[in-house]
């Protein structure tokens, strides 16, 4: 019996196991689920939390149904999140011992697993795009064919920091080119906290529907280095994205610079046989 007359919670009951591993913070439990999918909410809570020490690496994480109601979400959520920080490197589980903090980790990174428009959009809309420069510029034989557009067009650039709410360190380098004609819908602000693409469809009534994107390798030039608090020509993915109206019109073009260890993009994709069925039937 407590000293407040009720009942203790007994050894190795899910009550006693919140008691031991509920996080002290008062904010802890509370997800941005406005910006991130639910369970990359968790991924990154969790993540800050060992970054902050508070699951101690070599420590036990605390059990599924412990985080599941302690946040607010499924079981099944949880589970997703945990996959993501297994992935990472960040922690590992072995039955009968549970899950433990392998490392904190290193540097500030988005999981993605891109696959639709949706799943890219939904990406855009997570980060916060911090403006370094604008100016007009004219394409030349180089820039002409990275933007598919005839040498000598007029296009408007916008040099940008992505970056993670309230992380220091850069996501990513961006480099955004918006048709002349659509500048008016980018307003003077230093932070955007939407992308582009919805202010040009909000404030000039086009419609954008499909975009296409091309991967690369790439290695940071001096200048992007320095901004990115990197090390010049540290390994990059150069990832050029291309937003295309109902007609076919390229409206923005971004291509953006993205370190070594700041950015995962993961993909799955289950084989078909010739009848429809998935793949492992013989």
């Amino acid at each position: 019996m407590s000293p407040t007359g009720r009942a203790a919670p007994q050894p190795g009951s899910s009550a006693a196991a919140e008691s031991r591993f509920a996080p002290p913070s008062p904010a802890a439990g509370r997800l941005d689920t406005a910006r991130l999918p639910l369970y990359l909410a968790l991924a990154r809570t969790l993540m800050q939390d060992i970054d902050k020490g508070r699951y101690a690496v070599g420590s036990a994480l605390p059990p599924e149904d412990v985080l599941a109601r302690h946040h607010g979400v499924s079981r099944h959520t949880v589970r997703q999140a945990l996959r993501e920080l297994k992935d990472e490197g960040v922690i590992w589980a072995r039955a009968g011992i549970g899950t433990i903090v392998r490392a904190r980790p290193e540097a500030p990174r988005f999981f993605s697993g891109i696959k639709t428009v949706w799943d890219l959009l939904q990406f855009v809309e997570a980060t916060e795009m911090h403006v370094v420069k604008r100016r007009e510029v004219v394409a030349d034989a180089a820039l002409a064919e990275l933007l598919h557009c005839p040498a000598g067009q007029a296009w408007y650039e916008i040099t940008i920091l992505r970056k993670l709410p309230q992380e220091k360190v850069p996501l990513s380098y961006l480099q955004v080119y918006l048709r002349p004609e659509f500048v008016d819908a980018v307003g003077p602000e230093k932070i955007f906290t939407r992308p582009i693409y919805s202010m040009v469809e909000e404030r000039c009534g086009v419609r954008i529907v499909e975009v296409r994107q091309e991967i690369t390798a790439a290695n940071l030039e001096a200048g992007m280095a320095r901004a990115l608090k990197a090390k010049e020509g540290l390994a990059a993915m150069r990832i050029t994205r291309y937003y295309l109206d109902r007609d076919g019109a390229v409206i923005e073009v971004g291509v953006g610079y993205y370190p070594s260890g700041r950015y995962t993009q993961r993909s799955r994709f289950r084989a078909q046989s010739a009848d429809g069925a998935g793949a492992g039937h013989g």
